[in-house]
């Protein structure tokens, strides 16, 4: 048991440390979970804390909406995760993360499709959703999180930045790495012309018929 919770821990502390390297997180914003379905604890990143001086022993343990362990208290935005997770049985992490391209649009309020990338379509299908603002440090920061994350491993928050659920904390990290490099590329490309969609017979068919799309590898 012991050795079950020290390597929750670890795993929380090394990919919030990553997240802060590759700028996605920040000392007040971004936090990630990861939830023992067996004991229905959940370990979460402390609030404002700088997540490159993140240790094991700073880890907020949560349950029943209680902090039982960790010497830093826990995110307030503990509840979004929380509601995330409830929507997801399949999945046991969330990074809630403000990556600077997609929390962009979360800042405009936009859903992200776009139709010129085979990434986007194997990984995201139609789009990325974007969920109206909820207040932040409050139940509404999940307003409407529950229904979109049914159908999406990484939704927008609007005005806020973005949460991703993934059964463990590389599955949830590693969609948000690859949509932020989509962005980053998209952007690029729109300054030195016009963007080239995939044919719609092909993009429809990547996100039917391929076996790495979402909807087959949820099958």
């Amino acid at each position: 048991m012991a050795n079950r919770i020290n390597d929750i821990k670890k795993e929380v502390v090394y990919y919030a440390k990553l997240m802060d390297e590759k700028g996605m997180v920040n000392t007040l914003e971004g936090n990630l979970s990861i939830l023992d379905r067996e004991t229905g604890e959940l370990y979460i990143t402390p609030s404002g804390t700088r997540k490159r001086f993140l240790d094991e022993d700073m880890i907020a343990v949560v349950k029943d909406g209680e902090q039982i362990a960790g010497s830093v208290k826990r995110s307030s935005e503990y509840l979004l995760h929380e509601a995330a997770l409830n929507a997801r049985p399949d999945c046991n992490a969330v990074a809630h993360i403000h990556a600077p391209y997609l929390t962009a649009y979360a800042y405009c309020g936009k859903d992200i499709s776009m139709k010129c990338s085979t990434t986007f379509a194997l990984v995201f299908g139609e789009k990325i959703p974007c969920l109206p603002y909820g207040e932040a440090g409050t139940v509404h920061i999940a307003d409407g999180i529950e229904e979109a994350i049914k159908n999406h491993d990484l939704v927008l928050l609007g005005n806020h930045g973005v949460v991703a659920v993934g059964k463990t904390m590389e599955d949830a990290v590693k969609i948000i790495e690859a949509a932020e490099e989509v962005l980053r590329i998209y952007h690029i490309t729109q300054g030195i012309g016009e963007v080239k969609n995939i044919p719609e017979d092909k993009w429809l068919s990547l996100i039917e018929n391929h076996p790495g799309s979402r909807k087959n590898r949820y099958k």
